[in-house]
């Protein structure tokens, strides 16, 4: 080689490093644009979503478990970060959303609007770690499988933690395929702190921790010691102040919440059938949540309980199920695994397939792109892909703990809501390596992918509910988001339309009991009452309404055994010691009714009127002292309630007090312009 051809050469070595980074540089580009667009498709399709949806009672009427952690979010935004007791619930989500209703106030669009901003977000993650994994083009596949999952758009857009459930498992997949392990600590400490994060999300998730594990130790073979501590630091980092939280607050060292034993219980008894309102077989009640559950455990074992007692009592009598009919268990196992794969999304507070209703968006794309799809496209994917094995094996393993962990408890479509993003990655490589395979005419292989989608195909579209469409629950709690907007007339409609669905539905009968009340149609609420007695025999909120319209039509007698009777069954019930405080003044049993009315004032602690009555109720016994202390309590809990401000006056007046009573008389007054009730 001469020097002109050596110089040559060298010149090509020099510009080989700069050309490696040029293309480098231009292949990241690529990536972060993509990484944007899948996330901008996402927000597009979620924000036409949530423009539409407005106009649904249930978006500004919160259900179910999305009214209970508003509320929760509400309380925490007011100051209470601690609360009260054992968690029973995740406290995750409640805490996000209290953080944001801290920063923007309780404005439910713009919270809404968050959500869907952190689930699309959540796709542009699953295009990165597709293309970590299998290709660009299988990456950009599973985002937008994901970006265009009707149920994905669905739950991002509701006021419940699935959106957390998600956005936080992908960005521990994304954590674990996406970076050398032992490169950095904080890489395996921010592994543990996400999983963490996520159980405190989602409890059941926490099964993930020895996969990770497992994972990590045959992953990096130099820093297993090291790498695993920071992994199970990070977990401890996030889970142990919350165990200590409940130990302080609740006296119990609890890692997550309280709330396993009634959840296993309701996925496993002689009633169950993989549902949530199976249970009402059981206890002849609408739920087993939190205070019910402890207090049928009370009942039962006639003394008070901590949280870790009742959960441990629910957890007893579900293995007793087990012991004594192996059997009928194991087939309820088969069915729960096979609804877990089922393409019906299985109803919570918020039904699928009620809001399509007011989305053309979310019907239009629901026709193709729904659990019944995703679970065949996957599995080809898993076909495609197999020889990857080794690399892959902790999304099989993920995969199968998650389902298995939802199909121990019972189904619903947000619990297994954490698989979508894993089956999306399978399911972007199975479209990309199958139209690879189709230009190749790999015949023998496109047989084998046509088997698999056909056979997962039938099998996750069985019928194996009766209901195919919208559930009973959801019309149920539609009619209570019309009721709540004063449109009882719609609120009827939709009690009647649950009804249809499943005509025992107890709960669909007390709400119609109540709203003909509310019309004035007693008749008819008063056959509702009694049937929905009939289904659930203990329904004590039902006993005491039921009690209240007899009372009100004279009948105080046969009302007040009704109270009576709500109040043997749910010792906590204000309403009821209330009626029957209310009751027993119209029998003119005037001392008998203040120890119900006390107890009313302590549980229903929330409204002025039972503190209002009881001081009503001292004053005409001449017992100023002790009616001046009620009507202070009334107003101490709202300040604008006028009947107190009037009646305390009164009162003040007549013991000589003007200057006091002129204070309360020019507060009602003032309260009375404001309401333009004193016009």
């Amino acid at each position: 080689m001469n020097r002109q051809e050596t110089r040559a050469a060298r010149k090509r070595k020099q510009r080989r490093p700069a050309q490696g980074a040029v293309d480098g540089s231009a292949r990241s580009v690529r990536t972060l644009s993509w990484f944007w667009l899948v996330f901008a498709a996402a927000f597009v399709l979620r924000l036409i979503y949530l423009w539409q949806i407005e106009a649904i009672p249930l978006f500004y009427h919160l259900a179910g478990d999305g009214r209970t952690y508003d509320e929760w979010a509400q309380r925490i935004s007011r100051g209470d970060w601690l609360g009260q007791g054992v968690f029973y619930q995740a406290p995750l989500y409640p805490y996000f959303l209290g953080l944001l209703q801290v920063v923007f106030g309780h404005n439910l669009w713009l919270i809404r609007l968050l959500q869907i901003m952190l689930g699309s977000f959540a796709c542009a993650l699953i295009y990165r770690v597709g293309e970590k994994l299998f290709s660009r083009a299988a990456g950009i596949a599973a985002g937008l499988v994901l970006a265009c999952y009707a149920p994905a758009i669905f739950f991002d857009g509701l006021i419940e933690k699935s959106v957390l459930d998600v956005a936080l498992l992908t960005l521990l997949v994304f954590i674990l395929f996406n970076y050398d392990m032992t490169s950095h600590w904080a890489k395996w400490l921010a592994a543990g702190a996400v999983l963490g994060l996520l159980g405190l999300s989602r409890e059941n998730a926490l099964i993930l921790v020895p996969v990770v594990a497992v994972w990590f130790w045959f992953q990096v073979a130099q820093q297993r010691v090291r790498g695993l501590s920071l992994f199970f630091a990070g977990l401890l980092l996030v889970l142990f102040p919350v165990g200590l939280r409940n130990l302080l607050i609740g006296g119990e060292f609890k890692l997550t919440t309280s709330q396993f034993g009634p959840n296993f219980y309701i996925g496993n008894n002689p009633a169950a059938d993989g549902s949530y309102g199976s249970i009402r077989k059981i206890i002849h009640e609408t739920q087993l949540e939190g205070p019910d559950a402890k207090r049928l455990a009370e009942r039962a074992l006639g003394r008070a309980l901590s949280g870790g007692e009742v959960s441990g009592y629910w957890s007893g009598q579900a293995l007793d199920f087990i012991k004594a009919q192996p059997a009928a268990w194991l087939r309820l196992m088969g069915l729960k695994s096979l609804l877990v794969w089922n393409g019906r999304e299985v109803e919570d507070s918020d039904d699928f397939y009620i809001y399509q209703n007011w989305s053309w968006l979310l019907a239009g794309i629901a026709w193709f792109s729904h659990f019944g799809v995703l679970a065949p496209l996957a599995a080809v994917g898993v076909l495609v892909t197999i020889r990857q094995w080794r690399q892959l094996w902790l999304l099989y393993a993920t995969i199968l703990s998650l389902a298995a962990s939802v199909a121990a408890f019972y189904i619903f479509g947000r619990y297994r809501y954490p698989l979508v993003p894993l089956l999306a990655l399978f399911a972007g490589a199975g479209i990309v390596e199958t139209f690879q395979l189709l230009r190749q005419r790999e015949w023998r292989q496109l047989a084998q992918a046509l088997i698999v989608l056909i056979g997962v195909g039938l099998v996750s579209n069985w019928p194996l509910q009766k209901n195919s469409r919208a559930s009973a629950a959801g019309y149920n709690n539609l009619a209570n988001a019309y009721a709540k907007q004063g449109k009882v007339d719609e609120a009827i409609k939709n009690a009647e339309r649950a009804l249809a669905v499943e005509p025992d539905y107890g709960v669909a009968y007390y709400n119609l009991g109540n709203l003909h009340v509310q019309r004035g149609e007693f008749d008819l609420a008063k056959k509702n009452f009694e049937t929905v007695l009939e289904l659930l025999p203990n329904f004590a909120e039902a006993h005491s309404n039921y009690g209240q319209l007899l009372a009100q039509r004279d009948d105080v007698e046969a009302g007040v055994a009704q109270f009576e009777k709500a109040i043997a069954l749910n010792p906590t019930l204000g309403r009821a010691y209330f009626n029957l405080g209310v009751a027993l003044v119209k029998q003119g049993k005037v001392a008998a009714a203040i120890g119900p009315l006390k107890e009313a004032a302590r549980w229903n602690g929330g409204s002025p009127q039972p503190s209002f009555y009881l001081g009503s109720v001292y004053a005409a016994q001449h017992r100023y002292g002790d009616a001046e202390a009620a009507f202070n309590q009334a107003l101490s809990i709202d300040a604008g309630f006028v009947p107190a401000h009037q009646s305390l006056a009164q009162l003040l007046a007549l013991q000589g007090k003007g200057a006091a009573a002129q204070r309360h008389y020019q507060a009602a007054l003032e309260l009375m312009r404001q309401s333009g009730a004193g016009r």
